[in-house]
């Protein structure tokens, strides 16, 4: 990064640079496929169960922790992460 063309850094709660479109991929693409992967289950109901449950969570301290996610999900939401850290700003994590 070219930090001497940089005026403006958002960081959120955690400390850590937004990367919207990382987390829109994340948790409305990669999450869904790999859930109904490791669940055997239906990729489109998946994807719309999970979309639900988002929005439930949404404004709340669940929405934000990744170990919620884990435990409500039964999967590891932090190896869910690194295996697509390549479409990260910031690159491998």
């Amino acid at each position: 990064m070219d930090w001497q063309n940089i005026d403006t850094v958002l960081l959120d709660m955690d400390g850590t640079l937004l990367d919207l479109h990382f987390d829109t991929y994340f948790w409305l693409e990669h999450v869904p496929m790999r859930y109904a992967q490791l669940h055997q289950a239906d990729a489109a109901e998946t994807r719309a169960w999970l979309l639900k449950r988002l929005r439930e969570e949404r404004g709340t301290l669940n929405w934000y922790c990744l170990d919620y996610w884990s435990s409500e999900l039964k999967i590891n939401i932090a190896e869910l992460k690194q295996e697509v850290r390549e479409k990260s700003l910031s690159g491998p994590m």
